[in-house]
C-alpha cells in the first residue's frame, strides 16, 4: 500500500481533535479529584491536571501502539521519519515525556528559581553570591523572567511557524523523536498550504518585531536610569528596585498591575479584564479554567 506525507491541514485537525479529548479528560479528572479531596488540595494540584490528562491520553493511544482519536478522525498514522515503520516503544515513550511531562518540569523549576531569587534569605544562586550583590540578583531575576515569559513562548511560536512553512513536525517533541505523519491516500489542498505558509511568515515577523521592541525598551530604560552606584544600595532599596521583577504578563509582557485568577495564573489587570469581556465564557488563557470576571484578584502592596 502506498503512503503519502500528511499535509498541514490534516495534522492541525488531528491535533485539535486530540486537544478536545484531552480537555474533556482534564475537566472530568478535575471534578472527580475536587469531590474526593476538597477544594484546598484541588487548588494545589490543579496546575498538574493538564500534564496528567495528556499523559493518560497518549499512554493509552501512542504508547500502546494505537492511533490517537484525532489521527483516526483524519486517517493519519505515525511513522519513524518518512519510512512506513511505526516508531519504536522507546521513541513513543520519549515523545510522551518530552511533550507532556518535560514542560511541566521546566515550568516548576523556573517558578522555584523565581521564588529563591526573590526571597531575602537566599545567599547564593548557581554558585554566585547574591545576598549583598543587588546587580547579580537582579540579573538572575531578569534572566529567569525572560526565559519563562519571553524566550520559551516565542521559541514555541517560531517552531509552529516553521511547521506552517515546511509542513513537518507539529511540535518540538515530534521533531526531537523524528515522529512524522503519513496518509494512506494522496490529498492536496494548495490554497490551504499557501495560507498556512503566510501564517508562518507572519508569526516569524511577529516574533522578530517583539524582539526588536524588547531591545528598544531595554535601551530606552537604560538611558533614563539615573547614574548611581548600585553597590551602595541598602537591602530595602535593593528590594524596592526589584518590585514586580518576579512578574511578567504572559500576554503583553508588562511587569505592572499583577492580578490572579482562581487557578493561580497571573496576568496584568488590563489584559485579563479585556480578555474577560471578549471571551464568553471567560476562561483562563493558559489552563482554560472557567472563571467569573469578579473573581479576578489584583495583587497589591507586594
Amino acid at each position: 500500500m502506498n503512503s503519502y506525507v500528511a499535509e498541514i491541514g490534516e495534522i492541525v485537525r488531528a491535533q485539535r481533535r486530540d486537544d478536545e479529548f484531552i480537555d474533556e479528560i482534564q475537566e472530568k479528572l478535575s471534578k472527580i479529584f475536587k469531590e474526593l479531596v476538597g477544594q484546598r488540595t484541588w487548588i494545589r494540584w490543579f496546575p498538574y491536571f493538564r500534564t496528567i490528562s495528556q499523559s493518560l491520553y497518549y499512554s493509552n493511544t501512542i504508547l500502546a501502539g494505537n492511533q490517537t482519536l484525532g489521527e483516526e478522525y483524519v486517517h493519519l498514522f505515525e511513522s519513524s521519519g518518512l519510512s512506513r515503520f511505526s516508531p519504536s516503544l522507546p521513541t513513543r515513550f520519549s515523545f510522551i515525556f518530552l511533550h507532556s511531562i518535560l514542560p511541566q518540569i521546566t515550568n516548576h523549576l523556573l517558578q522555584k528559581a523565581e521564588l529563591r531569587l526573590n526571597h531575602p534569605s537566599t545567599t547564593s544562586f548557581l554558585g554566585v553570591q547574591i545576598q549583598k550583590n543587588a546587580k547579580a540578583r537582579k540579573t538572575f531575576i531578569d534572566l529567569v523572567t525572560w526565559t519563562k515569559s519571553t524566550f520559551l513562548p516565542n521559541f514555541q511560536r517560531c517552531h509552529v511557524a516553521l511547521f506552517y512553512i515546511t509542513g513537518s513536525y507539529y511540535n518540538l517533541a515530534r521533531r526531537v523523536t523524528g515522529i512524522r505523519f503519513l496518509l494512506a491516500n494522496s490529498q492536496s489542498d494548495l490554497p490551504a498550504l499557501k495560507i498556512y505558509r503566510i501564517l508562518g511568515y507572519l508569526s516569524i515577523f511577529q516574533v522578530v518585531f517583539i524582539g526588536v521592541l524588547g531591545i528598544w525598551r531595554i535601551i530606552e530604560e537604560a538611558s533614563k536610569k539615573p547614574e548611581k552606584s548600585k553597590e551602595n544600595l541598602n537591602s530595602e532599596e535593593v528590594f524596592e528596585s526589584l518590585e514586580h521583577s518576579w512578574f511578567s504578563c504572559p500576554i503583553c509582557l508588562e511587569k505592572k498591575d499583577p492580578s490572579a485568577l482562581f487557578c493561580g495564573h497571573l496576568f496584568c489587570w488590563n489584559c485579563i479584564q479585556e480578555h474577560s469581556t471578549t471571551s464568553q465564557p471567560s476562561r483562563c488563557p493558559q489552563c482554560r479554567l472557567e472563571y467569573e470576571p469578579r473573581d479576578v484578584t489584583p495583587l497589591l502592596n507586594l
